[in-house]
């Protein structure tokens, strides 16, 4: 990843900015990047820098929270997800004490899709309807996952109708957002719950999210897609899926080697 090698470059000349925060925000945007690449560790130590800044200057709050966010996603991907509702839970209060709508609703959608990775359907349905009322009072943008998150609970669920319902309004807002990514993310989900379309069906979805931005999208659906043929005893399709997911998730790693130091 090009990104990596040009912070790694600025790192070395960074000595040389005595402003402080601007010297947490550079460790942000590099604990970001290596949040997306799944280099957690990395992640961790850089957005542990930044906070540490952010934190001694009341100022900064929302920077704060957002780092906060990273510390939260890093848990996940570490499959420590008790961990990174704490920190999920916290970035909702001062959100909520900010009164800011915004930060509100991605807080309530984080902390849903957390209960949701660990399996608490019922928690994360309600969070994500939360995050549909405040979102819907100033149209975020987060409405596009809190009603795909939705859909995709009750698609699995066998209750097609609610599913397909909570499936067009995250359509309606991509539409609306012009998120050509996330209409792909709602083609693949279509294909599989709605049109229950074959292997080759599912997978020409799938095949528009082979990009930098698409395979961490690829990789969940990939899993979506295996476990539901399981469910269906169709286990060459789960394999094939299975693989898939592997294959998204070299991917992603495939940054690892393309930074100098």
């Amino acid at each position: 990843m090009r990104a990596i090698t040009f912070y790694r470059r600025a790192e070395k000349k960074l000595s040389q900015v005595s402003d402080e925060i601007e010297r947490a925000e550079f460790y942000y945007k590099i604990s970001e990047v290596f949040y997306h690449m799944k280099q957690t560790h990395m992640s961790m130590y850089y957005v542990k820098l930044a906070y540490d800044t952010y934190t001694a200057n009341s100022t900064y709050v929302i920077r704060e929270i957002n780092c906060l966010t990273v510390v939260a996603g890093n848990y996940i991907d570490l499959k420590t997800h008790e961990k990174a509702l704490v920190h999920f839970e916290n970035t909702l209060k001062i959100a909520r004490s900010l009164g800011n709508d915004s930060m509100v609703t991605k807080a309530l959608l984080n902390v849903g899709c957390c209960h949701n990775d660990m399996g608490q359907y019922d928690k994360a349905v309600s969070f994500f309807h939360s995050a549909v009322e405040v979102g819907e009072k100033i149209k975020a943008k987060e409405l596009i996952q809190a009603y795909y998150d939705l859909a995709l609970i009750y698609l699995r669920k066998g209750e097609r109708e609610t599913g397909v319902s909570f499936f067009e309004k995250s359509l309606e807002y991509v539409q609306f957002f012009e998120d050509a990514l996330f209409g792909r993310v709602l083609n693949v989900l279509k294909a599989l719950y709605i049109d229950l379309g074959d292997r080759e069906h599912v997978l020409c979805a799938m095949n528009e999210l082979r990009n930098a931005a698409g395979f961490p999208y690829l990789e969940e659906l990939a899993l979506e897609a295996a476990e539901f043929y399981n469910r269906l005893e169709r286990l060459d399709d789960s394999v094939y899926f299975y693989r898939q997911m592997i294959d998204a998730q070299k991917q992603i790693r495939r940054g690892d080697g393309l930074y100098e130091f």
